[in-house]
This record gives structure tokens, C-alpha cells and sequence, in this order.
């Protein structure tokens, strides 16, 4: 459906990355918005700045999508200020990039209480209030698709991410709720930047195999998507043919590639 045919939408994660420039970009095509995330006041000036008309509502939350019933309240309160959403668009998620034996187990379970429990509490939320015809997509990975060197608990909850919206599809489908599942590869975004910073050579090794994209790219390429109602919508042209690899070579070949790769970055120079 047209983005243009929506009205209202709600976007988790929404104060920084994609999900700042998927609230914006709804913002300048005329839709109500409303964002969720941690640091809510870093959204509203640029939603404010973006919209068409004054008349356009823009409001921001502070939630933690880990928590139920915190999401419940913030898009009950949503729907009173802004009206039922046509499309909520889950980016709220966390990284962690450390080798397993690196990985404390409170790290493990937080990244899986953010990115997969939070996924499945923001659709407990949105699916009640979707409005006929409406969306519900989930941000998850590439990483989703490919394991990937010290990403343990980052790929576990995205793969966790993509069952999860494989069914949803099934189940909302006769309800006429729209279920995508976003998998970007590397994206230009405050978080990766952090993750450059920490991550071990060998993630960075793998990583180079897809590619990075700038925001803007990857956000039209979701919108596009999102409008032409895709289920799995992988934004960057390494990215697809990654996850195509991944998923149709046979796997002493893929698993061959990772491990030649792991051994090539792990040399002491």
C-alpha cells in the first residue's frame, strides 16, 4: 500500500538510524507519527522540522520495549493523541559483537530481551490497534540469515526475529495486517559506529562480504518494500545475493567461506 494512503505511524527506536529516518521520512509524506525509544526527545525536533503542515501530529515516548506493559501504556497513550496506526515499525534493538567465550551470560539475555522478547511485545501492542489494511515490520538482520563471528547473541535474537515474523504473517493474514521483516546489512548508524569501535577483527572480516549502506539508502529501499507490501525486504544488492548465497549453496561451501575468512582475519601480522 502507498505511504500515502496511511495516516498515522508508530516507530520504535525511532531517536536514532533507521528508525529516526523512517519516522522522518513518514513525517514529510504527511503522516501523523509517533516514536518510541529510550531518548524520545532527540526525535521531535526532527519530526517537527519535517512534517508538511503544523496540523501534522508528531509526539515521542520514552519506553523501553523489553518491558510489556511500558509498551502497552506508551501506545495506548499513542492512540489517544494520534489516532491507531496504519504501520508500526520496530527498530528498537541492541548489538553485542564478542567471541562466546567472551560473552557474559547477562549480556547474552539482555541482547535477546531487547531484540527478539521486544519485538514480540511491541506486536503484542500494535496488533490490537492496527487499523484494517495496516503493517506491522520488523527490523531484524542480515545476521538473521548468516551467522556471523561474535555475533552469539546479536544473530540468535535476529533469527528469533525472523521465525517470529514468519509466523505472525500467517497468523494476521486473514485479519488483513501486513507482516514484513526488515534484514539490512551493515547500516551507517550511531550503533554501528559504537560496534566498529569494540567488535573483533574477525566480525569485520565477515561483515565486508555484504556490503554497508548509508541510511538514506537503506530507508528507501525499506520504503519501497514496505509500499510494494514485501514480506522480506533486504535493502543493498551484496546483502540479497549474501543471504541467496546462504541459503541455496550448499552449506560446506558457505561454511567453507566463513571459516577461510575467520583464519585469514585471525593472523598476528
Amino acid at each position: 500500500m502507498p505511504i500515502d494512503a496511511w495516516s498515522c505511524a508508530y516507530v520504535t527506536g525511532g531517536s536514532s538510524g533507521i528508525g529516526l529516518e523512517m519516522a522522518r521520512r513518514c513525517a514529510d509524506r504527511g503522516l501523523d507519527v509517533a516514536v518510541f525509544s529510550r531518548r524520545p526527545e532527540r526525535a521531535l525536533e526532527t519530526l517537527r522540522a519535517a512534517r508538511r503542515s503544523k496540523d501534522q501530529r508528531v509526539f515521542a515516548y520514552a519506553t523501553d520495549v523489553s518491558d510489556a506493559t511500558a509498551v502497552r501504556t506508551a501506545f495506548d497513550r499513542a492512540t489517544a493523541d494520534c489516532g491507531p496506526p496504519d504501520l508500526v515499525f520496530n527498530s528498537a534493538g541492541i548489538v553485542s559483537a564478542r567471541a562466546f567465550d567472551a560473552l557474559p551470560g547477562e549480556e547474552f539475555a539482555r541482547v535477546i530481551a531487547v531484540n527478539l522478547v521486544g519485538s514480540r511485545n511491541v506486536a503484542a501492542a500494535a496488533v490490537p490497534l492496527l487499523r484494517p489494511g495496516g503493517t506491522l515490520a520488523l527490523v531484524a538482520s542480515l545476521a538473521g540469515h548468516v551467522g556471523c563471528y561474535g555475533y552469539a547473541a546479536y544473530a540468535a535474537s535476529k533469527f528469533g526475529v525472523i521465525g517470529l515474523a514468519e509466523v505472525l504473517r500467517i497468523e494476521l493474514a486473514t485479519r488483513g495486517i501486513a507482516v514484513a521483516v526488515i534484514c539490512p546489512p551493515e547500516v551507517e548508524t550511531p550503533m554501528v559506529e559504537y560496534e566498529r569501535k569494540v567488535r573483533p577483527p574477525q566480525t569485520t572480516a565477515m561483515k565486508q562480504l555484504a556490503g554497508t549502506l548509508a541510511v538514506g539508502p537503506a530507508c528507501s529501499a525499506i520504503l519501497r518494500g514496505l509500499e510494494r507490501g514485501r514480506f522480506m525486504i533486504i535493502p543493498g544488492r551484496l546483502a540479497r545475493a549474501t543471504a541467496a548465497l546462504q541459503r541455496y549453496a550448499p552449506r560446506r561451501i558457505t561454511q567453507g567461506v566463513a571459516d577461510w575468512i575467520v583464519a585469514r582475519s585471525s593472523r598476528v601480522p
